[in-house]
């Protein structure tokens, strides 16, 4: 009996330590990376929400709902930008991580926040064109959301 409960106890403490070990904080270098990969997330979707408007302003069919969604998404995807730049990922722990933003987001991070509300801000005056001129407007909805894109590209994005 006595040989059991050593077993079983050598076994109880063996799977403790293994919990504490799966459990222990990340490293910089883990842990800029998981920054980065989000803050690249969102940006990818921010690319793939502009596609649908964007090709129906040049020569796709309208297709009002898909419109709306798509400005619905940018609207969405741009309150997310703050949260996702909240941490400073432009020291040490993230050199080598292919990244095209560039450090003054967070040297400049009140204009950069700036910029995202714009984009908030265009994307809802897009569905608002887009609610009033439905097909008539979607040039004027990509004229809304575009430029706040651009300006944030143009300080905050290395190519």
């Amino acid at each position: 009996m006595k040989k059991i409960l050593l077993t079983g106890a050598f076994v109880l403490s063996s799977l403790m330590s293994l919990t504490a070990v799966a459990a222990a904080a990340p490293t910089p270098e883990e842990e800029a990376l998981a920054n980065i990969t989000r803050r690249q997330a969102v940006f990818k979707l921010l690319s793939f929400a502009n596609g649908p408007l964007g090709a129906m302003a040049r020569t796709a069919p309208y297709d009002a709902a898909a419109a709306k969604t798509a400005v619905e998404r940018v609207a969405m995807l741009a309150s997310m930008i703050p949260e996702v730049t909240a941490a400073d990922t432009s020291g040490p722990a993230s050199a080598g991580i292919k990244t095209r933003a560039s450090n003054t987001i967070w040297t400049s991070k009140a204009d950069f926040d700036k910029l995202a509300a714009d984009l908030g801000a265009g994307a809802a005056a897009a569905l608002e064109i887009l609610n009033t001129k439905g097909e008539a407007g979607v040039k004027d909805a990509v004229a809304a959301i575009g430029p706040k894109c651009g300006a944030c590209h143009d300080r905050f994005r290395m190519d």
